[in-house]
Parts: C-alpha cells; sequence; structure tokens
C-alpha cells in the first residue's frame, strides 16, 4: 500500500489549480521542502519553483496570520541557475492554515523573487490579514516598508 505524506497534498493542491487552467506541469527536481516544474500551455510556458509552509505563525491581531520561509544554499543556487536560464519563472508560496482548506497561495514573479531573496538572504516572512487584498513581505522596516504581493497573483499571472 502506497502511503500519501503531507507534501503531497500541499503540491497536489497547486497542480490541480494549473491542472484546471489546462497546464501540463512536467516535474523538474524535488524533495519534500521544494519542488520545481515546467508548465507548458498553448501561448504560455514557465517554471514554477514551489515550496510550502505548515507552521503558522499567528500574529497579535486576531485575523492576521504569518509564514516563516526559509531556503537552503542549495535552493538559493537551483533558483540562482533558474535566473540565468528561464525567461519565465514564478514561486507558489503554499501557506497553510488549519482547517486546509483556508490555506492560502502566494505567487511571486521573477521580479519580486529576486528582489526578496536579495533583501532576506533566503529567509522571510509572508503575511496576510484577512480580506486584505495583499500579501506582505518583510524586506526590512516594518509593514510599511513591506514589499507587497497580491494575493490574486496566481489567478493574474496563470
Amino acid at each position: 500500500m502506497s502511503k500519501l505524506n503531507s507534501e503531497d497534498f500541499y503540491y497536489g493542491a497547486v497542480l490541480s489549480k494549473l491542472l484546471n487552467k489546462h497546464f501540463r506541469p512536467a516535474l523538474v527536481e524535488g524533495d519534500d521542502d521544494s519542488q520545481v516544474y515546467d508548465l507548458y500551455a498553448d501561448k504560455f510556458d514557465t517554471r514554477l519553483y514551489i515550496k510550502y509552509r505548515k507552521k503558522i505563525q499567528k500574529g497579535k491581531k486576531k485575523d492576521y496570520s504569518s509564514w516563516q520561509f526559509n531556503f537552503t544554499e542549495k535552493e538559493l543556487r537551483s533558483i540562482e541557475n533558474y535566473f540565468q536560464n528561464c525567461k519565465n519563472l514564478s514561486l507558489a508560496l503554499v501557506c497553510i492554515t488549519e482547517p486546509l482548506y483556508k490555506s492560502e497561495l502566494a505567487v511571486l514573479n521573477k521580479k519580486d523573487i529576486q528582489e526578496v531573496l536579495t533583501l532576506t538572504h533566503g529567509s522571510f516572512t509572508i503575511s496576510r490579514a484577512k480580506n486584505e487584498k495583499y500579501f506582505r513581505i518583510s524586506v526590512g522596516g516594518g509593514r510599511e516598508k513591506a514589499l507587497l504581493i497580491k494575493a490574486s497573483a496566481f489567478e493574474d499571472t496563470f
């Protein structure tokens, strides 16, 4: 009997959303912490790096959640290689909550990925208040100076 791991569900949720938009994903590399896919569609090809975080950090305020993402040196080298060799690159951050159906997905474009990883050295917090239209990624200086990522970026990108 084949057992499923929790990360299979997190990656599967993103793949399901992509398949519903008629993308044909091909796994490039992956492990328990992250997976990379080439996505093919009729008029759009891209590489998607997916990483998840299931430990939610509850804020002092109710209806505010944040997740801490850490990229290893190996992951950072892989992403740097993708910057040089991929025309289109996106980063999907799967932000897990309980119950699972309330989990969220933040998608960064190539420019945002470069900015975040350069300013944070691969370790950052992404947050979102309930019903807020943007995720915020702290890059130093508090919420006012945070990088804003549209909560609808998945739909806008794909």
